[in-house]
């Protein structure tokens, strides 16, 4: 398979030290560089123009959604995915109607992060809900409807725990790690009422 040629935009040094070491753990990934703001970004990118841009959205020269526009034109063809400790529906709405192909919070996994590069690349970003079960899919539209475990647990008649259960699957199929994660995927991809 051909190699993925990564480039990395994110402002603190260890970061991006850390998550070159843990791309190019795998065979699939090249780190072609990284940059620690947006300008030295924008160079990065015409130099090497990557299959796919890691994008921080906290930058010391402007904001990762402020910039991701311009590095697009910098190199039209590369993907964006966007890199953040945050994942509330703000951001990732901000972050997809400005070009980006998905956005992963910086707490996932290793295998979470090789899965969402691969499915940013082939266009298969969000859609990991395809996978839900009827109850899954049951239990995402009633967090997105403000819904808490205790409420879900009396409406669909099971315990708390289980509905707690089903909410850390959720979050683990769909690569988000807070319930604000949820909420925004949720209303993402719009999912159809159950018939």
């Amino acid at each position: 398979m051909p190699e993925i040629r990564i480039a990395i935009i994110d402002d603190h040094a260890l970061v991006r030290a850390g998550i070159t070491r843990l791309l190019e753990r795998s065979p699939r990934f090249t780190v072609v560089g990284a940059a620690a703001d947006a300008a030295e970004g924008m160079k990065l990118l015409r130099r090497t123009e990557p299959d796919l841009l890691l994008l921080d959205l906290s930058l010391p020269d402007q904001d990762g959604l402020t910039a991701l526009p311009k590095l697009r034109s910098a190199s039209p063809s590369t993907k964006v995915l966007i890199l953040s400790m945050y994942d509330e529906p703000e951001y990732v709405e901000a972050a997809m109607t400005r070009g980006a192909c998905g956005l992963i919070s910086k707490a996932a996994s290793p295998e979470v992060l090789y899965a969402a590069i691969e499915r940013a690349l082939t266009g298969e970003l969000p859609p990991p809900e395809t996978r839900l079960t009827p109850r899954e899919r049951e239990i995402l539209r009633l967090v997105k409807d403000g819904k808490e475990d205790g409420e879900i647990a009396a409406l669909l008649q099971i315990s708390e725990k289980t509905v707690a259960n089903h909410c850390e699957r959720l979050m683990d199929k769909l690569g988000v790690h807070t319930r604000a994660g949820l909420i925004a995927h949720a209303k993402r991809i719009e999912l159809a009422s159950p018939d």
